[in-house]
């Protein structure tokens, strides 16, 4: 596809249909896999292309059209190995990142970066950060992994999940709201992804919290969400000021994923939370990194400037 003229129409009726056959294929494989590791970092891409899709389809129906693309062929047969009981872990590891070469998933596809629409280009370019950490974490999977750090005392795991979920809901409304009011179209087409990414985090940390027996007990102070809703949400500060405080809140990758990662040494019997989380913190960071980047892109003072300073101002 990419290097060709496609229309934006169909590029997201295209989006739309294969994350939607991406995740039926994924929810087939987590229904025969017996490796609780693999398993869990398989239910957060799971997950992330179910939200794909829905973002593909509500940008469609923003510009005009409608999902009319079904499965492409090649997926709909990816459906098949990865449901046959028979055929290893290891092979349909194998197989599923046979169809992602040369590692091209670093890269931008043209096809995207050549978008005239800042808002889907920009939507598109926050999905593909998914798409990258769940790439580089399949292609870790079947590697040995470093131990992770010890954690500092014994993790009340279901207490975690929890408070992580309720802080995560949170962000998705704060997001959310941002979206609404954001006066920048690339800018709102990134929220759009993000506030989707935020809101899939809580409620998949909910199934999970489920599952281990726990209950939704914790809630966000409601106090410090309406106030940060009503900063965020609102016309009257301007997004370069909104991008600058999340920018100085989080400055590098850690302050968003060290809450997260200091509990993943604490769970070496149970693979299956530990790497749904390592997935999810790998999520916290490219959210906060693409919106620290695009205050630097707005920020950053015109390349001939630039320029002018690195020659000694001639």
């Amino acid at each position: 596809m990419a290097g060709s003229y496609v229309t934006l129409p169909a590029l997201l009726d295209e989006l739309q249909a294969a994350e939607e056959a991406g995740a039926e294929a994924l929810g087939l494989w987590i229904a025969t896999c017996d490796d609780r590791r693999l398993r869990g970092g398989l239910r957060v891409i799971r997950a992330r292309d179910q939200a794909h899709a829905r973002l593909a389809r509500r940008r469609l129906a923003a510009i005009g059209g409608g999902p009319i693309q079904s499965a492409p062929r090649q997926v709909q047969s990816l459906c098949g190995v990865l449901a046959a009981p028979d055929v290893s872990n290891r092979s349909k590891l194998a197989i599923l990142l046979s169809r992602f070469p040369a590692r091209a998933d670093d890269v931008l596809p043209d096809v995207v970066a050549g978008l005239d629409d800042d808002e889907t280009r920009a939507l598109l370019e926050v999905v593909h950060d998914d798409d990258r950490a769940s790439l580089r974490w399949l292609r870790e999977a079947g590697e040995e992994r470093p131990a992770d750090a010890a954690a500092d005392a014994t993790v009340d795991l279901v207490t975690f999940l929890d408070v992580f979920r309720a802080a995560e809901t949170a962000s998705a409304d704060v997001f959310g709201a941002w979206r609404d009011a954001c006066a920048l179209p690339g800018l709102r087409g990134g929220l759009d992804t993000i506030a989707e990414r935020e809101a899939t985090h809580a409620a998949l940390l909910q199934e999970r919290l489920t599952e281990l027996g726990g209950a939704v007990r914790v809630a966000a102070d409601p106090i410090v969400v309406a106030d940060a809703i009503e900063r965020f949400g609102a016309p009257a500060e301007s997004d370069e000021q909104k991008l600058g405080a999340v920018a100085a809140r989080y400055p590098d990758d850690a302050t968003a994923t060290t809450p997260v990662t200091r509990v993943l040494g604490a769970l070496a019997n149970d693979g299956e939370t530990q790497e749904m989380l390592r997935l999810i913190a790998a999520g916290e960071a490219a959210t906060f990194a693409w919106l620290r980047s695009y205050h630097r892109a707005i920020t950053a003072p015109p390349r001939e400037v630039s320029l002018r300073v690195l020659d000694g101002g001639r």
